[in-house]
């Protein structure tokens, strides 16, 4: 199934800037609830610049993450609803997603695959 105004053509997918967008956004708010999360766990109080790049790179994180994962969404051709859930897993599960990522590049790399 096609989102509203993409064209599928052999060498790429086009989407509109707004899907793109939504997808970044739901990354960075799961980035922004899990860093909300590991400050509510009782990690040592700091300076606020160091709260502050912890927030940032658990949001970078996570939108990459969540921008990866929606772009397998859109490759398998889900519904609009399920690349958003797609990019909301991603924003939020991003560290354990890119450990698991990480081992299985490895072990391709390697040769034991």
């Amino acid at each position: 199934m096609l989102l509203p105004a993409q064209l599928e053509t052999p060498r790429a997918v086009l989407i509109e800037v707004e899907v793109i967008a939504m997808v970044i956004a739901i990354g960075a708010w799961g980035g922004g609830v899990v860093s909300f999360l590991l400050k509510s766990e009782g990690l040592k109080a700091s300076s606020f610049h160091c709260r502050l790049m912890r927030c940032l790179n658990q949001i970078i994180i996570s939108c990459f993450t969540s921008f990866i994962l929606s772009a397998v969404a859109v490759e398998k051709g889900l519904s609009f609803n399920m690349i958003l859930l797609f990019a909301g897993v991603g924003g939020v599960f991003s560290i354990p997603i890119i450990k698991i990522l990480g081992a299985r590049v490895k072990r391709i790399v390697s040769g034991k695959e």
